[in-house]
């Protein structure tokens, strides 16, 4: 079962496999909360491409990924006002066989905090509240609560843990929660550093900000959502899903991988879990009306995006991330089961870039950088191979084993990963959690991690023995075998 913090992997951008060196981690049990990258967009500019060139283009790199059960949800492209692309791919329910469109509504994960973060500062500029207020101003007896600020949750540097690496959080999420009983399981544990320290990705300090914007405003948080920003820019598809047993008309069910090809019904989860970090369910057009809505004064004004928008620490803005090098971006994306998504926002270029999807792999964020690839007229090739590529089995079986990774490998330094195989392929499993992610062959040496987007690649030595394993997000990770290969 895969765990459902495994969602916050590319908090920072995406998987650029290619070209883009970063600083990555995963916030599960076996990995840090989540994958930095110092990436930057060094692209050409940008071509007046006729919209239906930029169509056939964006078609093309897009159908291997739908057709070989990697994305299904919608994509929306626009620059200037104006919408470029609008499409829809794959099925919003497979069982009922109903096709997803540009209006289906989609989770959108952690893209739910940029909505939390505007939400904060709305109220301070309304003079309720400040970022630099102590955590004990609402919740009076929060221990440490007198050194942990506002601004500190909202850049993810409180040291308070993230509730989704605890233990029983899986079985928990199953079930709604109010944000006291939340707020009560990470209440009273150790900070993980003193406030203010370091960076440290967590869910937790976004279930506190939710609880913070309910107090202040005496609004359950969905609906101080619904009246302050929804219904003003006109989002009548966006909302906070609170309620498990309500009916969302146009709602995608949410899918995982299963081995190479296949796909398999996400795991159950409660929404009111994840308020004020990843409760959000949107289409692509409501997307574009944010995007559009934080370009003008229509909620903000001038000094509160720029503070939003302002590198705080390790390129974190306000639920944002900043994009440093090439193209001034701001960008956020998540992953819960069943979904991922992406929100980028090219400033100075005008173009925003909008993708959902009902299928859990982080292969979604590379497809997003390509996208953006394209728009600024480069040439980009999806990861999944035209034809599938066969691999002899004694060649797979040859790189079955334990490998461990360095202490400069940032998901987790000195990580231990283990192949196997599965079927009449490999899949690996990192840290010793999980079910495993399915490696899909580009060759016969390199292989695409389904689950996580990265790129898998073995090394043999002079007497062709497998002796390392290297896993690339942009920047090469070696492991070193450490054990013979198990059957």
């Amino acid at each position: 079962m895969i765990r459902s913090d495994l969602c916050e992997m590319l908090k920072h951008g995406k998987s650029r496999l290619r070209r883009m060196p970063m600083r990555a981690s995963l916030s599960m049990r076996i990995f840090m909360p989540m994958l930095l990258m110092l990436a930057g967009f060094l692209l050409t500019a940008v071509k007046d491409l006729p919209p239906q060139d930029l169509e056939a283009r964006v078609d093309a790199y897009v159908l291997p990924y739908v057709q070989s059960n990697n994305f299904s949800g919608a994509i929306l492209i626009a620059k200037s006002n104006k919408v470029l692309i609008r499409k829809a791919f794959g099925m919003a329910n497979l069982e009922l066989g109903v096709p997803n469109t540009p209006e289906t509504r989609f989770h959108v994960a952690s893209i739910s905090k940029s909505f939390t973060a505007v939400a904060i500062i709305l109220l301070e500029q309304r003079g309720k509240l400040s970022t630099a207020d102590p955590l004990i101003k609402f919740i009076p007896d929060y221990p440490n609560g007198d050194k942990i600020t506002v601004h500190h949750l909202l850049v993810h540097t409180s040291g308070i843990p993230n509730v989704n690496n605890f233990s029983d959080y899986d079985a928990k999420s199953r079930f709604s929660h109010s944000l006291v009983k939340i707020i009560s399981w990470f209440k009273h544990k150790p900070l993980e550093f003193s406030p203010g320290e370091r960076y440290s990705y967590s869910n937790s300090n976004y279930n506190l900000l939710a609880y913070i914007i309910e107090k202040v405003s005496g609004q359950p948080y969905g609906e101080f959502l619904r009246k302050n920003i929804f219904a003003p820019l006109g989002m009548k598809d966006t909302a906070h899903d609170g309620d498990p047993a309500a009916i969302i008309k146009n709602r995608a069910y949410g899918y995982i991988p299963a081995g190479a090809r296949d796909l398999e019904n996400a795991p159950p989860l409660v929404w009111s879990i994840k308020s004020g970090n990843g409760s959000i369910y949107t289409t692509v057009d409501d997307l574009y009306k944010w995007d559009r809505a934080l370009y003008g004064d229509k909620l903000l004004n001038k000094a509160s995006r720029e503070k939003i928008f302002t590198d705080h620490i390790n390129d974190v803005g306000y639920g944002w991330f900043i994009r440093k090098g090439g193209r001034r971006c701001v960008a956020i994306n998540g992953r819960s089961p069943g979904f991922a998504a992406n929100l980028d926002r090219f400033i100075d270029d005008d173009i925003c870039i909008v993708m959902v999807a009902n299928i859990y792999s982080s292969i979604v964020h590379t497809m997003a950088d390509d996208l953006a690839a394209l728009v600024f007229g480069e040439e980009r090739q999806p990861l999944i191979p035209a034809d599938p590529v066969e691999v002899d089995p004694v060649i797979l079986e040859s790189y079955v084993g334990r490998y461990q990774f360095g202490e400069d490998f940032i998901f987790n330094p000195g990580m231990i990963g283990e192949v196997k195989r599965k079927g009449d392929g490999l899949i690996i499993i990192s840290g010793g959690g999980g079910g495993g992610s399915c490696l899909i062959p580009q060759r016969e040496d390199r292989f695409l991690d389904r689950l996580y987007g990265g790129i898998v690649s073995f090394v043999k030595d002079a007497q062709g023995k497998t002796v390392h394993l290297i896993w690339n997000f942009g920047q090469d990770y070696k492991a070193d075998q450490i054990k013979e290969k198990q059957e």
